[in-house]
């Protein structure tokens, strides 16, 4: 009967997906944002924030036993403004790196390009940046997590976005 028991227990590690092992694999979610927006260079003191929206999907490699590296494309909506000057939404590819805490949770760095849109007066424009963040993802099912993430997009236009997101990623 014993015997019977530790088989079991076998099996259902075994059955258990890789990406609730070793965060590889792909993945899809979403999340509700909060962005503040600054400006620098000419456009000191300029500043709002407001609610907005990703959704991303990427994909992730194991480097080894506790990391894992990966890429992942994003989709903004933002609602800032203030006094005429408005975040619209924009768009980002970038890498991912991680470290994996335990089995279920992770904590990772990501850099890459972000190209956003801004509404002045109006008129509007988009801009080049650089986004790079740090985040912590937890597991709630072998295919459901959960992540809270805080990243910095610096725009080439002196805009820079201080984004905070709770969001759910689901993985295949």
């Amino acid at each position: 009967m014993k015997m019977i028991k530790i088989a079991a227990a076998a099996a259902a590690l075994a059955a258990t997906p890789a990406f609730a092992a070793d965060f590889a694999g792909p993945y899809v979610g979403g999340g509700v944002t909060l962005d503040n927006v600054q400006g620098s260079g000419a456009l000191e003191g300029v500043g709002f924030s407001g609610v907005g929206a990703t959704a991303f999907a990427g994909y992730n490699l194991p480097v080894g036993a506790s990391t894992f590296a990966g890429v992942e494309a994003n989709i903004d909506l933002n609602t800032a403004d203030a006094g005429g000057i408005e975040a619209k939404w924009g768009w980002g590819v970038g890498a991912r790196f991680g470290y994996k805490l335990n089995d279920s949770t992770a904590l990772y760095a990501r850099a890459g390009y972000a190209r956003g849109k801004i509404e002045v007066l109006g008129s509007s424009g988009w801009g080049d940046g650089v986004r790079y963040g740090a985040g912590l993802e937890t597991r709630v099912t072998d295919s459901v997590s959960l992540r809270a993430e805080f990243t910095q997009t610096n725009y080439e236009s002196d805009i820079i976005n201080n984004q905070g997101t709770l969001g759910i990623v689901f993985g295949f």
